[in-house]
């Protein structure tokens, strides 16, 4: 009987442990993870939007015995990936084949600075509280958004963030003494995803009297006089910022010979295997080159991943036919209203990755709904509320 490790139970994480249940009955598999729920990133503008708490969507990852795959809620110390090998908080794991989808870390730089007096970590869901109370309380002003910094995870949730802050404010009537705006280092809003879907994303920005600041790198933030500083030299004032961190590579991953120059383990793009025999990597930790730059770190590609790297893994282990992973993905784009548009297409075309937007509307915010809800339900028997 083999065993399966994997580490992270996250999109990717839970996706693969799924799959590999199906494809391995009879072996063993073990999910390790710091922490013990889950739930998608956009549950939590959807807790912001008043749409749902987020609990409504949180799962317990000690549902995964139900799956007949074993949870170990442990941090993970060292990963050897010549044995493949892991050392964690609770012990040692020897592993037959190896997944990891540990995902990414917001930079410490950035957390640093929204440490400062009205700053927020928009991806932080510890932090919604002290988000909600923000944009209740503030009467006049400035809310900003502020990309801090590349790559970072999710691309259209900064400026789904920055919507929501618009009708928040309007629903209370204070929306023409708050300006609101939204900074990004990039040209355009949406890179990955085209020209397109970008002049949609701010052509809704600014029929909402949202203020697009591009390319603005964030070199610091004076909590004491509520402001940012950019790279260019230029300030932008807040009462209340909501900061989405640049990402790094988890300390573990970096510190390992799994890491490329970079710091994050850079696969076979088709096939998610690292440079080591045995051992996989998909998701947020990885980086992954597309024609203009890198697939995006989003779930939805974490979780098409992991379903491929589950079977070159049962391949490897003479269970199943090996996959090969097209780039082929999509993602939701959030609008007020309960509407969603939907972005797809081939992320690996040449020259130009080759996506397509449908127009926002309420089948496809039901479809996002789906989305949620079948997944949760078939990783970890959860079904949602609210």
């Amino acid at each position: 009987m083999a065993h399966v490790v994997i580490l992270g139970g996250g999109f990717g994480g839970l996706a693969a442990a799924h799959e590999l249940r199906s494809l391995l009955p009879d072996d063993e598999i073990t999910l390790v993870d710091r922490n013990d729920h889950f739930y998608m990133g956009f549950a939590k503008l959807w807790d912001l939007a008043e749409i749902r708490p987020l609990a409504g969507g949180t799962a317990s990852l000690n549902e995964l015995s139900r799956q007949g795959v074993t949870f170990r809620q442990s941090e993970v110390t060292k990963i050897d990936p010549e044995g493949p090998r892991v050392e964690t908080s609770d012990g040692v794991l020897e592993a037959d084949a190896l997944l990891v989808a540990l995902g990414a870390a917001p930079a410490p730089r950035h957390v640093e600075l929204l440490s400062a007096q009205g700053a927020h970590d928009l991806y932080d869901g510890e932090q919604l509280g002290a988000i909600r109370k923000a944009l209740q309380d503030i009467q006049e002003g400035s809310v900003l958004v502020s990309i801090l910094g590349l790559p970072f995870k999710c691309p259209p949730a900064p400026f789904e963030a920055a919507l929501i802050v618009d009708e928040r404010l309007r629903s209370r009537g204070v929306r023409d003494a708050v300006s609101v705006s939204i900074s990004t280092p990039q040209p355009i809003t949406l890179p990955v995803a085209g020209p397109d879907a970008s002049q949609y994303v701010a052509s809704h920005l600014g029929d909402r009297g949202i203020e697009l600041l591009s390319e603005r790198t964030v070199a610091g933030v004076e909590g004491d006089q509520r402001l940012v500083r950019f790279e260019d030299g230029s300030v932008h004032g807040y009462d209340v910022l909501l900061g989405v961190p640049s990402t790094a590579p988890p300390r573990v991953i970096s510190d390992s010979a799994l890491a490329s120059s970079s710091g994050w383990i850079e696969p076979d793009r088709h096939t998610l295997q690292t440079s080591f025999d045995r051992v996989w990597a998909v998701g947020d930790c990885t980086v992954i080159p597309t024609a203009k730059g890198a697939l995006p770190k989003a779930g939805v590609f974490a979780a098409a991943e992991a379903r491929i790297a589950a079977h070159n893994i049962a391949a490897e282990l003479g269970r199943a036919d090996a996959g090969k992973f097209d780039g082929h993905g999509f993602c939701f784009l959030e609008l007020p209203g309960r509407k969603v548009a939907y972005v797809e297409g081939d992320f690996y075309a040449e020259p130009a990755p080759d996506v397509h937007l449908t127009a926002a509307d309420e089948e496809q915010f039901r479809r996002k709904q789906e989305y949620e809800r079948t997944r949760l339900s078939e990783w970890l028997g959860h079904t949602t509320s609210g």
